[in-house]
């Protein structure tokens, strides 16, 4: 693959000799003598193993460029097996610019195989320099060995990670890809509409609700005194029209926000912060230049062409504008620095824009050039691509731009006729290289219904049939005076689906023809009247609103799989006397990895407003709730939040901070007697767990905890992390986690002498008796949770020799005479004594 490598860069920059200015045709025609190339790689190979055969002719065609057919042609491989068979393949003409052909060859037997490449030659039919004439034929022949084994197989990415990761992610860790992602948001994150949130298709997101670190982004919470009308009022968090944390992004583990100034939502700084660890990065004043340049979405776009690969460094904050005369303008922020950028993109046009498969911009418009009764439309692709990192040359050209019309006919992919009916067509939804919907008419108003109904046409998207129109459907207007709208769809499942309102009836129809499929009857719950959009991701609809539950049907056949939030604990959103619907209104907040993470809040929250207040991260598949979290949601229908890298970031309006969510570091310790002990006497292991996460060194946390956060259970995790983070009382029945305790011995045998658990404290403590003596290395391990990544340490201790035992003193043994006669003469002499004082005592009574 090196000498590959190396003969593509070689032979690339011999391009620019041919590339000056030609002159005329000369005569005679030169007969130029041609030197054949022939690699196949590895040799030797093992059998069923592929080898890559690569071929080519000297120094490229003079004056080859990307943008002419001046090719090489006429190549001719030739295998010859070891059993003498032969297999060929031929080549009219070589796209590639540089002559070269690569062919891929997977060898079936063990033996010496034999490549032979054929140059046919060619005469030069192009004008200039080189014109008739003649690039003589040539030949040339290799052989390679194929061998029974097979040869290591190539290290295709290393293992996803076992411990605690921060970007960058080193470049070989290709498979990291399925735990990584951004937010760049619309097109790139697709969302249900203003009141649902966005689907987070990339990556993965927390299963704890873990807080990794917080931040203010305006005061917030309880004013304090009481010199207000009500007790306990709050400051104001943006409500339903001053909506604060609108638009965040996420760009290779940076979290991107603008600040509120005043009581706008937006007008302040913007600014990037670290999303493992909340540090600021940089921020700017976006209205330094007289124009509010705020961004609106994230660029990161693959740049592919013969020389260069991979996706263009550092990525755009691109923001959009108007201005008199030139336009929707693009400007852009360089994600990294922060430093606005030279871009100017004059001229955007306005449309549908989805994301493209390299991560292009693409805008897609519908446009009438002739009269309603007799319609002319048009339907281009705007590629923005062919406007911000374009080739030029040899390489990339204008990732920064500089000044550039993006409405000249080169920034289009293509422009097509489509074969409408009279009237106003509409793009209502569009899916790239696959298919769009057009709309006109009214699919019901309510009380404004025209009777008119509506008709929808689709148009195939595929390359292979574009502008085709698939179908053509009339559709009355919904009965009864309802509302109805096209609410979503599917399109990798076949569907789409209208909503009315008055009801809160989703009705399926086929992608294929426009028949209906199904109709769910209602949601069922009358507050649901004030907010009724669905969301589509795996296979599935998914619906919350005002009514407390989140509904799950199967977007294929509208069957009710399940409901959340109306059963009992764990599932319930009732709220009793706690607010005025009875229930704790909820919204799809964010969909990603397998989860639906709910927000609750609502359109004009008095201040105070109402307790109890959670953040829901509830199973896509079953609808169980995995964890929850107190925090009021952002705006009147909590679509505002964002997850990427594995983290779930919100603003939390009951404090105005923002909060990321994910799993976080640990830090084990462990202590073991520093002094050495006797065997046969027990020690005692003890140590700590901590969370070592950013937020546990904020200012706050660090006063409060001034020995470090421990770690808990994930069962302890959502009491925990509001009483650490959230003022909330400290819970009185906390777990800690699992801390499993080995040891090697001086016989140098490695065992696992128990387990324990840490309390509400961090500390852990084991006791354990020593079998042998020696010196001991104690090993603690925390293998880690859905809150927080493993951790480990390691102590020693020392057991002596037992003390020996003092031998007992000899006694010499009794014999008879000690034994029996000993005693008797003993007592004979006290009985006598005793005679002899009671005689004394009756002679002294005399008279």
């Amino acid at each position: 693959m090196a000498i590959i490598i190396t003969t593509i860069l070689l032979l690339t920059i011999a391009i620019p000799l041919f590339n000056a200015p030609t002159a005329n045709a000369h005569s005679p025609a030169w007969d130029i003598p041609s030197f054949a190339y022939l690699v196949a790689t590895p040799n030797p190979v093992g059998l069923g193993d592929r080898v890559s055969i690569v071929m080519w002719v000297d120094t490229p065609l003079p004056s080859t460029a990307v943008g002419n057919d001046i090719r090489r042609i006429d190549y001719t491989m030739t295998i010859t097996k070891p059993d003498g068979k032969t297999e060929s393949k031929h080549w009219d003409i070589i796209s590639d610019t540089t002559g070269i052909q690569n062919y891929f060859y997977t060898p079936d037997q063990v033996g010496n195989y034999t490549v032979k490449f054929d140059y046919g030659g060619q005469t030069y039919t192009w004008s200039g320099t080189y014109q008739n004439d003649v690039f003589r034929s040539v030949s040339k022949q290799i052989s390679f060995t194929v061998q029974q084994e097979a040869l290591p197989q190539p290290i295709l990415s290393y293992p996803l990670p076992t411990e605690y990761w921060t970007r960058p992610i080193e470049g070989q860790n290709t498979d990291w890809f399925v735990i990584s992602s951004n937010w760049l948001r619309d097109p790139y994150i697709v969302t249900g509409g203003t009141t649902a949130g966005g689907f987070q298709s990339d990556g993965i997101a927390p299963n704890s609700p873990h807080i990794m670190w917080s931040t203010p982004i305006q005061d917030g919470g309880v004013v304090g005194g009481n010199s207000y009308d009500v007790l306990g009022k709050t400051y104001y968090m943006g409500g339903s029209y001053n909506v604060r944390f609108s638009n965040p992004l996420i760009m290779y583990g940076r979290l991107y926000y603008q600040e509120p100034y005043g009581n706008s939502g937006t007008g302040g700084a913007y600014i990037c912060r670290d999303l493992t660890t909340g540090a600021e990065l940089w921020r700017v004043n976006t209205t330094a230049t007289g124009t509010n340049l705020v961004p609106s979405f994230g660029y990161l776009y693959s740049f592919d062409d013969e020389n260069q690969h991979g996706v263009l460094p550092n990525g755009l904050l691109i923001a959009s504008t108007t201005v008199s005369g030139q336009g929707t303008v693009w400007r852009a922020y360089d994600a990294r620095t922060g430093v606005l950028t030279t871009m100017n993109v004059t001229n955007v046009p306005s449309g549908t824009a989805v994301a493209g498969p390299q991560g292009e911009y693409l805008i897609y418009t519908l446009t009438n050039l002739g009269t309603s009764a007799n319609p002319n439309y048009r339907l281009t692709q705007w590629n923005s691509s062919k406007t911000i990192g374009y080739r030029s040359g040899t390489g990339v050209s204008g990732w920064y731009s500089g000044n550039i019309n993006a409405s000249s006919a080169s920034r289009y992919d293509w422009n097509i006729s489509l074969a409408l009916g009279p009237g106003s067509w509409s793009i209502n939804k569009l899916a790239f290289n696959n298919m769009m919907l057009l709309t006109q008419g009214n699919f019901g108003s309510g009380p404004r219904s025209t009777g008119e109904g509506a008709n929808i046409t689709a148009i195939s998207l595929k390359p292979d049939s574009l502008g085709n129109v698939l179908w053509k459907r009339y559709y009355p207007e919904a009965p009864n005076n309802m509302t109805r709208s096209i609410s979503g769809w599917a399109p990798e499942d076949g569907v789409f689906y209208m909503c009315d309102k008055e009801t809160t009836a989703f009705i399926g129809f086929s992608l294929t023809d426009g028949t209906q499929l199904w109709d769910t009857g209602g949601t069922g719950h009358d507050l649901d009247f004030f907010r009724t959009t669905g969301q589509s991701a795996y296979g599935k609809l998914y619906h919350a609103s005002y009514g407390g539950t989140l509904e799950c049907y199967d977007v294929a056949t509208g069957k009710l799989l399940w409901i959340f939030g109306n059963g009992g604990e764990g599932n319930s959103t009732y709220a009793g006397l706690a607010t005025a619907w009875g229930v704790y209104p909820y919204f799809i907040d964010v969909i990603a990895d397998g989860k639906i993470y709910l927000a609750c809040t609502e359109h004009s929250p008095d201040s105070p407003w109402y307790k109890g207040v959670s953040y829901r991260c509830i199973n896509a598949t079953d609808g169980t709730e995995i964890w929850n979290l107190m925090g009021w949601g952002t705006g009147m229908d909590a679509t505002y939040d964002v997850v990427a890298d594995g983290y779930f970031v919100f603003l939390n309006c009951y404090d105005m901070q923002v909060y990321s969510v994910g799993k976080g570091p640990s830090a084990l310790s462990v202590d073991a007697p520093t002094t050495s002990f006797e065997l046969g006497k027990s020690v005692v292991i003890r140590g700590t767990v901590t969370d070592i996460s950013a937020g546990t060194k904020q200012e706050a946390q660090a006063a409060r905890f001034p020995n470090g956060v421990p770690a808990v259970s994930d069962a302890s995790q959502t009491a925990w992390m509001e009483y650490v983070y959230m003022q909330k009382p400290k819970p009185t029945n906390v777990t800690g986690v699992t801390v499993t305790l080995s040891v090697l011995d001086s016989n140098d045998n490695y065992r696992n002498i128990g387990t324990t658990t840490s309390d509400s404290s961090g500390m852990f403590s084991f006791t354990w008796k020593p079998d042998i003596e020696g010196t001991y290395t104690v090993y603690a391990s925390f293998a880690g949770s859905e809150s927080y990544w493993p951790s480990n340490a390691e102590s020693s201790f020392v057991a002596d020799p037992a003390a020996a035992t003092p031998a007992p003193t000899e006694v010499p043994p009794t014999s008879m005479a000690d034994a029996y006669f000993v005693p008797a003469i003993a007592g004979l002499f006290v009985a006598i004594i005793v005679v002899g004082l009671l005689n004394m005592l009756v002679l002294r009574k005399r008279p």
